[in-house]
């Protein structure tokens, strides 16, 4: 285990973090990712340095950097917590670019000794609402456990501001068994790195962009498949999938025009277990278009929204 100062250069964080699979990718390896970050088959060309990362630049994430310093502040203002900068931590091809260091327990961490990880997120109230629940989600778990096995500390925090007011703290001790987990399947990436044993191609958005770069130019040539035995499955599965997928549609519009129907002009209606809304998209009438330019208008349109509520 080694702690060093976060590298002052992007290009030399990207390199350090190019040598590890980082905390916030040990989800990967566990296949519990969440859609917005790479698959396996994506992880693995790009560690093994086949493909640049993905460029990632959403008002999502430009303001959790922003809020940084303001989460760490709270939190240390509200747990007696001494916060301190964050440095960059590595174990066994793991690593981790921790947010903040937490330089002591404060009164409220009974039973934990040392220094411990802080982990700061921010969400917004129906992003939390949707995927936290009563503690974080699976992948930032395994983040944090993936920080403590890279530190060697024994515990650690998530820090979360939730629509910009609420700060909320998870503890949580180490738990060496699921460390030793992420340390192992770690290890397996890398040595199917050296021995080039690339996974099968996943559903991930990011794959189609890896086989994209794997494979820039589309050439005018037949390729003799007959004789891989894989190939005819997947295009079985394709076909079928696909027809699901679209039986599943016919379903889906069925079920709504039969709702809308039954809602008629009221915008909520009470169903037993459920709760059904429609939103109404005004008509957007044609216009007389200036010199070059044209306009469509539109129809009215409506939108049907169910949820699940307790009967």
């Amino acid at each position: 285990m080694s702690l060093c100062p976060i590298p002052a250069s992007a290009a030399q964080w990207h390199a350090l973090r190019a040598r590890h699979v980082g905390a916030s990718e040990a989800a990967i390896l566990f296949g519990v990712a969440p859609d917005y970050m790479p698959g396996l088959y994506s992880l693995w060309h790009i560690k093994a340095g086949k493909v640049p990362p993905p460029q990632v630049n959403t008002p999502r994430t430009r303001w959790g950097l922003l809020l940084e310093d303001a989460i760490a502040a709270g939190a240390g203002d509200q747990e007696g917590w001494d916060v301190r900068p964050g440095q960059y931590a590595s174990r066994e091809g793991l690593g981790a670019t921790l947010d903040r260091i937490i330089a002591a327990p404060g009164p409220r961490d009974a039973g934990c000794e040392g220094p411990g990880v802080l982990e700061l997120k921010n969400s917004d109230w129906l992003q939390h609402a949707r995927t936290w629940g009563d503690e974080p989600p699976i992948h930032i778990l395994l983040q944090l456990q993936a920080q403590l096995a890279a530190t060697g500390y024994s515990w650690g925090a998530v820090a979360v501001l939730v629509g910009g007011n609420d700060l909320r703290i998870f503890r949580y001790a180490a738990r060496p068994k699921v460390q030793a987990d992420i340390l192992r399947r770690v290890r397996a990436f890398w040595a199917s790195i050296e021995e080039g044993r690339p996974p099968q191609p996943d559903g991930n958005d990011d794959t189609f962009r890896v086989l994209r770069v794997l494979d820039p130019e589309v050439v005018d040539e037949e390729l003799d498949l007959t004789t891989d035995n894989a190939a005819p499955v997947l295009c079985a599965e394709y076909l079928a999938a696909a027809a699901e997928a679209k039986a599943a549609e016919a379903r889906r519009k069925e079920a709504m025009a039969g709702l809308l129907a039954k809602l008629g002009g009221h915008r909520w209606a009470k169903v037993p277990g459920f709760k059904l809304s429609q939103a109404v998209t005004e008509a957007k009438p044609d216009r007389v278009a200036k010199p070059g330019e044209i306009i469509k208008g539109r129809a009215e349109s409506r939108r049907l929204t169910i949820k699940e509520i307790a009967a």
